[in-house]
């Protein structure tokens, strides 16, 4: 499961070298602006790059226990049923994200096969910047089935304070 764990790592990584790029597009821009010029596209590349980081983000957010739980339910419910609600819970989050992969694929591939072009200056086929969002939920998808996995031998998915446990 480490490279599994590397992934996530990766993902994260790519999310944050993503949130860079924007940061750089808008910097180009920025001066551009101010010696009279412009970057071409630049707000079109900035979105791509805000989809890409959102994206590479889930896994390694799901990873670091990050993503947003409804843990009021659980103090109003039995300790005994915990485990049953984890096991659920991770049930219900493997067919979403298997389901927002499969549809991510899918809008990936039929853009490649029509050769869909973005309609800005500069022509990009449209699968390459829509790559990340197959990519990333591709993992998500794994994410949640490696955490479906360890909840039902009881072992912990999540890493705490950014340190992977040993296993």
């Amino acid at each position: 499961m480490r490279g599994l764990h590397r992934l996530y790592l990766v993902s994260g990584l790519l999310s944050a070298a993503s949130l860079v790029l924007i940061c750089a597009l808008i910097l180009a821009q920025v001066v551009a602006r101010n010696l009279g010029s412009t970057v071409r596209d630049a707000e079109e590349f900035a979105a791509w790059a805000m989809a890409a980081a959102g994206f590479f983000g889930l896994p390694y957010a799901l990873h670091c226990g990050s993503h947003i739980r409804v843990s009021a339910v659980a103090r109003f419910v039995p300790a005994s049923l915990h485990h049953a609600m984890e096991v659920l819970a991770s049930v219900i989050g493997v067919l979403l994200a298997a389901y927002l992969a499969w549809y991510c694929t899918a809008f990936v591939l039929e853009s490649y096969r029509f050769k869909e072009v973005s309609q800005g200056l500069v022509p990009v086929p449209m699968w390459i910047p829509q790559v990340p969002m197959a990519l990333g939920s591709i993992l998500l998808a794994v994410a949640f089935g490696e955490r479906l996995v360890r909840v039902l031998r009881h072992e912990r998915f999540e890493i705490g304070d950014g340190e992977e446990r040993s296993e």
